[in-house]
């Protein structure tokens, strides 16, 4: 879609990973203050970005040209649908640009996402054109509290039958951001930056304080903004196990997602 004639570069910031490092919460926030932020910036989240999600979980399992394709694809066509105008910038913000959370069942780390990264790099690229601004953004976490939490996420979310030790030495490699944040500084042109939960938790706007700064939200209308709620928080040790017991058991798939969705009052 054709824009207005731009009076400064586009400023995009694409903020990919990882899991169970506040991003639940960074968007609660962002979807909460949209109204405020529209003006300066549009955001993409995980609405907007569903089917390159469904391309980038995909590539994650199977890392097949295809895949990587349509990621190409679908976020070229998610970029060409955007009108700008003349000021505004992008945010775009969803864990699962970098995949399926690492700790999954043949997925042991976070190794897809350089390659997905230099393909967005290329989607922006060549929609705003060798001039944009773009900063990729990571948050991450300490390894021991992060796998931890990604244990609990699986437990509940899939049929993980790892108990907590079983799973950590399963998947030495998950939790070894750095590694992955080299990586993709290896092979984009656009800044990597990263930012630790535990310094940015009790900042002004949460897990969305960095992403705001990087795009240069001016005070004034920090202002008008909402402040942020804690989201997605981790169960207790006792409904963890008794999920576990589930994930152990004979049950079909409908019958333990009815047993965990009783289980959790979903």
């Amino acid at each position: 879609m054709a824009g207005a004639a731009r009076d400064l570069p586009v400023r995009a910031v694409v903020h990919m990973g990882f899991h169970k490092t506040g991003t639940t919460s960074a968007q609660a926030f962002l979807r909460a203050n949209a109204k405020h932020l529209w003006p300066v910036m549009a955001l993409g989240l995980r609405q907007q970005l569903e089917p390159v999600l469904f391309a980038t979980r995909g590539f994650s399992t199977w890392r097949d040209p295809l895949s990587l394709e349509k990621i190409r694809r679908r976020f070229a066509d998610y970029l060409a649908g955007l009108d700008l105008g003349r000021k505004r910038g992008l945010l775009v913000s969803c864990e699962e640009l970098a995949g399926h959370m690492a700790g999954r069942s043949g997925l042991p780390s976070y190794g897809a996402t350089p390659e997905i990264a230099q393909v967005l790099e290329a989607c922006v690229v060549e929609r705003f054109g060798a001039d944009a601004e773009l900063t990729f953004a990571f948050t991450t976490r300490a390894p021991g509290p992060w796998m931890r939490s990604a244990w609990a996420e699986h437990v509940k979310s899939s049929r993980m039958e790892l108990d907590f030790d079983a799973f950590a030495e399963a998947n030495p490699e998950a939790a070894d951001f750095e590694a992955v944040l080299a990586a993709t500084r290896a092979v984009v042109q656009a800044p990597v930056e990263a930012f630790r939960l535990e310094e940015i938790s009790g900042a002004a706007f949460g897990p969305a304080t960095p992403l705001l700064d990087l795009m240069r939200l001016p005070g004034s209308r920090r202002t008008r903004l909402q402040p942020p709620r804690h989201m997605n928080r981790r169960r207790d040790p006792e409904t963890l196990d008794q999920l576990l017991t589930l994930n152990r058991s004979e049950l079909d798939k409908e019958a333990l997602k009815r047993a965990k969705d009783a289980l959790l009052g979903r």
